[in-house]
């Protein structure tokens, strides 16, 4: 896990929208133009939380790492690690024990690695679709009951940072073997999936960097890393894990 030279990975994001792009803001207002807004940034810009990014990813990781064994992937439903626990901090056994994902995303006892900022689009441009509300029951429009919601439209661009503190060797390939899955339209953001919304691809590769601290004090530059490499990396730790 760590090591006694702190080293950071930080990985760039550029996304296009292939389709709408929808995370909401809290209940409109009556000064706003639609029943369901945005989430916007200060500057009015559009964005996909850095929680929402997480939560997909570690989604994706889950479905990857599972079917390898609990120590790699616990069930966060019906087996999360340290479940037992209850009213009381954990030994230092207990976090040792917790699987990959969650000493790398955190859990309720131990804060991640892994960092995520927030993916702000570009410009301020949405568009606003009509929606028709559903009666579950009987499968049909629920009357006459109309209402609107904003999106990114499709084309909008996303840009943000993951940030790995003291990756292991596999991990940077990991990070970015997720976020290939986003590009593949595996993995959608925001909501509104099964209206097909929330599909993104690569505007450029990920670029990543490695930081290491006892470098950077003298005064060298972070380091690019090839991303090929760190995937390949990733397969392999894998597939040793399948054997």
């Amino acid at each position: 896990m760590g090591t006694a030279d702190w080293t950071v990975c930080f990985v760039d994001l550029a996304l296009e929208a292939v389709t709408g792009v929808r995370v909401g803001a809290a209940r409109a207002t009556a000064a706003e133009a639609t029943d369901a807004p945005l989430l916007r940034d200060p500057q009015d810009r559009p964005l996909i939380p850095g929680s929402s990014l997480k939560g997909a990813l570690r989604s994706a990781a889950e479905h990857l790492l599972r079917p390898l064994g609990s120590n790699l992937a616990c069930d966060v439903v019906s087996d999360r690690c340290l479940q037992s626990v209850r009213g009381r901090e954990p030994t230092g056994e207990e976090l040792a024990s917790l699987c990959s994902l969650c000493r790398l995303f955190g859990n309720p006892y131990r804060a991640g690695r892994l960092v995520l900022e927030d993916l702000v689009a570009d410009d301020k441009r949405t568009i606003v679709r009509d929606g028709v509300a559903i009666d579950r029951r009987e499968l049909k429009q629920a009357g006459s009951l109309k209402y609107d919601y904003e999106v990114a439209p499709p084309d909008s661009r996303f840009g943000g940072r993951i940030r790995i503190d003291d990756p292991d060797s596999y991990e940077i390939g990991l990070v970015l073997t997720l976020c290939d899955l986003v590009d593949r339209g595996l993995v959608t953001l925001g909501g509104g999936a099964s209206r097909g919304l929330g599909r993104l691809r690569y505007c450029r590769p990920p670029q990543v960097t490695r930081l290491i601290a006892s470098e950077f004090t003298r005064g060298t530059a972070p380091a690019a890393v090839e991303g090929e490499v760190e995937r390949q990396h990733f397969a392999e730790w894998l597939e040793g894990r399948r054997a």
